[in-house]
Formats: structure tokens, C-alpha cells, sequence
């Protein structure tokens, strides 16, 4: 009984420790973008991409000389020889006319043989060294736009979050103000001083209010979800994002995006396309290789390997160069025409980009510039909209204002107080948005 307790206790033990190793906790963004970056699909994909890279460029210098050295080792039995026919005349002195069959060869070949070869002058395979080059770096700007989409993504769930968690607080105060104003409500009813459709009205709101804030968890649940995409976390694991809201916020003036990391893709991918069509084009030139053969074979009558002194292995060797011409197909020509085209957009797209990426910048700094504003306004209205729900709590309370009024008041200022909360997180996402840019380069 004593090991079956000491097991399940161990099981137990286990089973908390299992539960406590998948939780994870977050209280600044920065330390969210750490985690991503070491583990989510984004980055393992963006290693792959880079070893890819580097692999292709050993390739392109590797394809200099291009060094092929095929080693065969082959055994034949010629099971039915071949027949050749030679005038008689050559037999008889001229005395007989016709043919004669006869079967040359031998039954088994053995053949071993050695041919190296490199190519000293080979203007395509050079062209590529340039072509792998920019694709590695185009690569690695690419990776690093993958990584800023990643960050962008990441920050709008963070803040998203905090500004769920902040309204899930906001509707569980107000749901107990809802009380409050069902149970003054409730009270005036059984004093014959408030008609039924007030009891309803002040019901309504509290139900309203309750399915709000259910409401609100799923949508931080749904956040936490998709946070966990993001990131690659398994769904068994419980995230915490324990950082809050700071409502005093300065305006920076001088916060302008600068990133100039897509223009770099851009422009590399022209090089790239230019590489390209550089390369199809020296394709065409001919290929100056040395070549070398070394070859042992042995003919027999009798079997393989065989091992009569008469019959030994014959050696056979040659060295020399050879000069190889491609002429142009229909394939070379077309492949040639769309590096053509393709260089050709690149360089649209690139000229296009320069403007846009300005424009982009710009916009960024408009959005921040914008949300500050939105933040301000809501601010005050949420503000305003508080002072107007007491001044008709008390009025209500006097029997000045009706119910109605009051409720209208009070969904007033609890929507101001949603759009502050929300303003604020916008405010903080634009904010991301511009050091995402500025940081990652």
C-alpha cells in the first residue's frame, strides 16, 4: 500500500511539474519578440532559406572548374556475338568471289575507367558566382522582412491583449455598478415609485453588460491563440501577458520611420534579375575544358577475371582539352527573353518602391500622429462622459431624471471608456510599428 501512495504521489508530482514547465510569462514586448525570434516557424524557415543560400553559393563556385570524375566498372558477356561478312577474295588471292561470315570479339569484357575532367575557361559558370552572391544577401533582407512582418503581427496581439485584459476589468466594475442601479431600481419598484418597464430596462442592461464580458475572455482567448501561432507554443501551453497600460503619454514629435529595408529588396532583386540575364547570355560562349581517360580492361574467351598469365589486364591512357560550343535552342532563347523580362520589371519595381517606402514612412508617422490625436479626444470624452453619468446618478437619485436617461448615461460612458482603452492600444501599436521599422534593418 506504501509503494502504490509513494507512486502515486511521484505521478502527481510529475503531472504539476509537466503543467508548471508550460507557462509562460511575458511582461515586455521586447522579451515576446526574443522568444519568437528563437522559436517560431518564421525564423526556423528564414535558417533554412539561409542555408539554402549558402549552399548555392558554394555550388556557383564549385561550377567554376566544374570537376566531374566519373569512375565505371562494367562486365559484359556478349552471349551472341556479332557476324561480319569479308570478300573471299581477300582470303583466296582473288581465286573465289562472295563472302565469307565470320564472328569477331570475344565473350567476356571487363572494363575499368577512370575520365577527370575540369573546365579552365567557362564564362556561365562564372557569371553565376555573382547571380549566388546577391541571391545570398537578397535572402538574408528578405528574412529580415519576414522578421519585421513577425514583430508587427506579434506587437498587435500583445497589445491587443493587454487592452482585452484592461475592458475584461473595466465590464466587472461596471457589471457591479449595474447591480447597484437594479437594486435602486428594485427598491423605488416596491415603493410604487418606478414602473416595471425600469426594473426590465435596468435587467436588460445588466445581461447586456454580463455577455460583453463574456465576450471580451473569448476574444483574449482567441488573442492568447493566435499569439501562440505566432510564436509556435503549443496549445497546451497557458501564456501570461502581465504588462499594463501607461495612460500618461507624451507626444514625440520627432518619432519618424526611416526603414529602408524594402527599397534594399527591391533593388537587390534588379541585381539579381540583371545577374541573371548576364548569365544566360555567357552561357553561350564556349567552354574550355582538360580532360584525362585511364582505362584497364581485359578480353576473355573462357570467363571473368581471368586469370591466364597470357591474358593480362591492358592498360590505355589519354590526356587532352576539348572546347565545347552551345548552339542557341528554342529552350536557351525563351529562358534568355524571360530573364530579359523579368530584369525589366525588377527595375519597374524598384524605381516604384523608392516612392512608396517614402510614402510608407510618412504614413507610419501620419498613423502615429493620428492616434495620439484619437488618444487625446477619448481621453477627455471618457472624462466628460464619467461626470455626466454621476451628475445623472444623483439626479436619478433626486427623481429629477428618469431611468432611461440614466441608462443612456451610464452605456455612454462605459462605450468612451472601451474607446479609451482601445485608443490607447492603437496608440502603442503605431508606436511598435515605427521602432520595428527603425530597428530592424
Amino acid at each position: 500500500m506504501k509503494i502504490i501512495i509513494t507512486h502515486l504521489v511521484c505521478l502527481l508530482g510529475f503531472i504539476l511539474s509537466a503543467k508548471a514547465q508550460t507557462e509562460v510569462k511575458f511582461t515586455k514586448l521586447d522579451s515576446l519578440y526574443a522568444y519568437a525570434d528563437k522559436n517560431s516557424s518564421v525564423t526556423k524557415t528564414n535558417y533554412q532559406q539561409t542555408l539554402l543560400a549558402k549552399y548555392q553559393k558554394i555550388a556557383a563556385l564549385a561550377n567554376v572548374v566544374n570537376l566531374r570524375n566519373p569512375i565505371t566498372f562494367s562486365l559484359t558477356d556478349n552471349t551472341t556475338l556479332p557476324v561480319s561478312f569479308i570478300p573471299l577474295s581477300v582470303l583466296t588471292g582473288g581465286r573465289q568471289s562472295g563472302f565469307e561470315k565470320i564472328t569477331l570479339g570475344q565473350q567476356y569484357v571487363s572494363n575499368f575507367n577512370i575520365t577527370p575532367q575540369i573546365d579552365l575557361i567557362n564564362p556561365g559558370a562564372w557569371a553565376q558566382i555573382k547571380t549566388a552572391n546577391i541571391n545570398e544577401e537578397l535572402t538574408a533582407t528578405n528574412n529580415l522582412l519576414n522578421k519585421k512582418s513577425l514583430h508587427e503581427s506579434i506587437a498587435a496581439c500583445y497589445f491587443n491583449i493587454i487592452s482585452f485584459k484592461e475592458q475584461v476589468e473595466i465590464t466587472k466594475k461596471n457589471l457591479s455598478a449595474t447591480d447597484t442601479l437594479l437594486q435602486i431600481v428594485s427598491n423605488k419598484f416596491a415603493q410604487g415609485l418606478v414602473r416595471q418597464q425600469d426594473v426590465n430596462d435596468a435587467t436588460v442592461s445588466k445581461l447586456v453588460l454580463q455577455d460583453k464580458l463574456n465576450q471580451l475572455k473569448i476574444s483574449l482567448e482567441q488573442q492568447y491563440n493566435s499569439l501562440k501561432i505566432l510564436c509556435e507554443m503549443p496549445q497546451n501551453t497557458k501564456v501570461n501577458i502581465e504588462d499594463e497600460f501607461s495612460y500618461n503619454q507624451q507626444f514625440t514629435p520627432d518619432m519618424d520611420a526611416d526603414s529602408q529595408l524594402q527599397v534594399k529588396a527591391n533593388i537587390l532583386q534588379m541585381e539579381y534579375a540583371k545577374a541573371d540575364l548576364r548569365t544566360n547570355r555567357l552561357s553561350n560562349l564556349p567552354v574550355l575544358s582538360l580532360l584525362y581517360s585511364n582505362s584497364y580492361y581485359q578480353n576473355s574467351v573462357n570467363q571473368f577475371f581471368d586469370g591466364n598469365p597470357n591474358n593480362p589486364w591492358l592498360n590505355s591512357a589519354y590526356f587532352g582539352a576539348k572546347v565545347t560550343f552551345f548552339l542557341p535552342d528554342v529552350n536557351h532563347i525563351l529562358s534568355s527573353r524571360n530573364a530579359k523580362i523579368n530584369y525589366n520589371t525588377a527595375l519597374i519595381n524598384m524605381n516604384h518602391s523608392k516612392l512608396q517606402n517614402d510614402i510608407s514612412n510618412n504614413q507610419l508617422h501620419l498613423d502615429y500622429e493620428k492616434a495620439y490625436s484619437q488618444f487625446l479626444a477619448n481621453q477627455q470624452i471618457s472624462k466628460l462622459k464619467e461626470d455626466n453619468y454621476r451628475m445623472a446618478l444623483n439626479q436619478y437619485n433626486q427623481a429629477i431624471l428618469s431611468f432611461n436617461n440614466l441608462l443612456i448615461a451610464f452605456n455612454d460612458m462605459l462605450v468612451s471608456r472601451f474607446n479609451y482603452s482601445s485608443s490607447l492600444a492603437n496608440l502603442m501599436y503605431t508606436k511598435s510599428k515605427i521602432d520595428i521599422n527603425n530597428n530592424i534593418k
